[in-house]
């Protein structure tokens, strides 16, 4: 979660910083969206109910939110908004890699 807020300030700096505000805020809103899975995904976990399931609806309820952020901002960023719950997934994959090997 800290890598993709760190992530999501950097995107509004560069985004602000070429004179695309638009652009670099849909990034960051799609980061922060994205980074909330690893919480969501845990609940899941605790539930006890399938979890292939779970994960593609909680995939799909996340790209919505994405769709409909990009929407208020400008439809035309949706790309950059998903793009930035898909960099979201990579961090916490990555995070999660790091974790295991660590306790292995």
């Amino acid at each position: 979660m800290v890598a993709c807020a760190v992530g999501a300030l950097a995107a509004l700096a560069v985004g602000a910083s070429v004179g695309h505000w638009e652009a670099g805020l849909a990034m960051a809103l799609g980061l922060l969206v994205g980074s909330a899975n690893g919480f969501l995904a845990r609940r899941t976990l605790l539930a006890g109910v399938g979890f292939g399931f779970l994960s593609l609806t909680r995939m799909l309820v996340l790209s919505a939110v994405g769709i409909g952020l990009a929407a208020l901002i400008g439809i035309q960023l949706a790309p950059l908004t998903l793009g930035g719950i898909a960099l979201a997934q990579l961090a916490l994959a990555v995070a999660a890699l790091v974790a295991a090997v660590r306790q292995a």
